[in-house]
Formats: structure tokens, C-alpha cells, sequence
């Protein structure tokens, strides 16, 4: 009797230590996102006429954007991060994020986005307008893949008329190599 007790008493004690040792082991920081990935973005903006809030608003699929992605550590003390983006028949993106627990925040930066604008009276015809945008946001791990949820602020010229990005919805899907 006391010997099954005894067993009882240790499988319980070992699935314990077993548990403890895996939550402690948990990586956070820096070392929970470093890695290469392949991602895809995807997501829509949300636009009106600068100046003008009474305007309609008109939303605008982007077109999605894939290749890879590697995010090295450039401070492990303090968090920081470089995340690069080999877009693919693009060009590379890079910039910094702060690791912090279990978020990696982005840091503000600026780039260019194509923005697809259907011709009025044409059928089928797309123009491209650039638009100069500051992006934030930030990024959790689950398992073995990043997910980024992205704002996107900032304005882009098409017939004359500067438009406003008033809102928008992007998220990034990263898995890791």
C-alpha cells in the first residue's frame, strides 16, 4: 500500500517539475523572435480626399506581398531587433522593433506603397499611385509563426487630388523556416 502511494506521489511530483520546467523555459525577448521566416501580408486601406471629412470614404484591397523574412537580434538587453523583408520582384524592407515579453512592437517607419486604383470609364484598367506611409504596429509568436497586425497612416496623389489613408486593416503571416 505504501509503495503505490509512494508511486502515486511521484508521477504527480514529475508531471509538476515537468510543467514548471516548460513554463520556465518559455522564450521571451529577443531570443522569442529571432529567426527566418517566409511571410505573406495582406490587408486593405481605407481612403477620402485630404481635408475633406465629409467625404465618402472608399476602401482598396493592396496587393499582397510575400518572400522572406529575418529578424536578428541588434541589442539583446534592451530588445531591439531588425527585422528585414525580401520582398518578392520587390525590393527589400527593413526596419527596427523592440522585443519585450512576449510583443515585438515596431518601430515607426516610413515606405512606399502601391496603391491599386481602378480607372474611371475604363474596363479593367488599374493605375498604381504611390503612397509615401508611416507604419506601426506589432507581432506576437504562436508556436512557429509570427502574426503582425500593421497600421498604415499617410496620403498618395491619383488625378490631382491628394487621398488620406483614414483607416486600414493589414496583418502579416510569418512562418518560421
Amino acid at each position: 500500500m505504501i509503495t503505490l502511494l509512494m508511486k502515486r506521489f511521484l508521477t504527480v511530483a514529475a508531471v509538476a517539475v515537468s510543467v514548471v520546467l516548460a513554463v520556465s523555459c518559455t522564450k521571451e525577448g529577443a531570443p522569442r523572435f529571432k529567426g527566418n521566416y517566409t511571410f505573406k501580408t495582406s490587408g486593405t486601406i481605407t481612403v477620402r480626399p485630404s481635408g475633406d471629412e465629409a467625404a465618402e470614404t472608399v476602401r482598396i484591397s493592396l496587393s499582397d506581398e510575400s518572400g522572406q523574412m529575418d529578424i536578428v537580434t541588434a541589442d539583446k538587453s534592451s530588445g531591439n531587433m531588425v527585422v528585414a523583408m525580401n520582398i518578392v520582384g520587390g525590393s527589400v524592407m527593413t526596419f527596427d522593433a523592440v522585443a519585450d515579453g512576449k510583443t515585438l512592437t515596431v518601430t515607426p517607419f516610413s515606405r512606399q506603397l502601391t496603391v491599386p486604383v481602378a480607372e474611371e470609364g475604363g474596363l479593367m484598367e488599374i493605375s498604381h499611385p504611390e503612397a509615401t506611409v508611416t507604419v506601426t504596429g506589432y507581432a506576437e509568436r504562436y508556436a512557429d509563426a509570427l502574426l503582425f497586425w500593421l497600421e498604415y497612416e499617410g496620403t498618395y496623389t491619383w488625378q490631382g487630388v491628394e487621398y488620406e489613408i483614414v483607416d486600414s486593416d493589414i496583418s502579416c503571416w510569418a512562418r518560421e523556416n
